[in-house]
């Protein structure tokens, strides 16, 4: 399923211990593996290129909204919130933002409970449930996110670069 590709070097400081493997899969999305085997936790993220510059007219908000939306459920969990209560009973935490050109979603967890944490990330983007109760709570809530930061100066500035 998986390809490597062996030209891509992987450049690190000396001092790291740490070993890093890149692969690309068949449908071209790229992973980078980092095995670091003095640490209890193991943590996952997916970057997606798409962010707020990628809103349609009249539809601003939309990728942040999406953001929100993929950790509600999927088919293969279908109760709500399954995912955060997951992770968070397994040691971990979960969470993501939105940038202008970017959308990244992370999370880390204790060993013990990766491989379901990482398949229940996994259906975030396979097979998400965007139920219409949680629409229009999401839909709620990113606006009040927005409104809330309308009036910081710093979100303001930060949104003129």
């Amino acid at each position: 399923m998986a390809v490597e590709n062996e030209s891509a070097e992987i450049v690190k400081a000396r001092i790291d211990k740490r070993n890093y493997k890149r692969i690309v899969l068949r449908n071209s999305l790229q992973v980078l593996l980092i095995s670091d085997p003095d640490t209890d936790k193991c943590a996952a993220s997916m970057s997606v290129g798409v962010g707020y510059f990628s809103d349609p007219t009249g539809l601003e908000g939309l990728a942040h909204f999406l953001e929100h939306m993929l950790f509600y459920a999927s088919e293969k969990y279908p109760v709500e919130d399954s995912y955060s209560k997951y992770i968070t009973e397994h040691g971990g935490s979960t969470n993501a933002f939105t940038s202008s050109e970017n959308t990244n979603y992370f999370f880390d967890v204790n060993t013990d409970g990766f491989e379901e944490a990482l398949d229940r990330f996994a259906q975030f983007f396979t097979k998400p449930l965007m139920s219409a109760d949680a629409t229009m709570r999401e839909i709620k809530a990113v606006d009040s996110e927005n409104q809330k930061n309308l009036l910081s100066d710093g979100w303001r500035m930060n949104q003129d670069g």
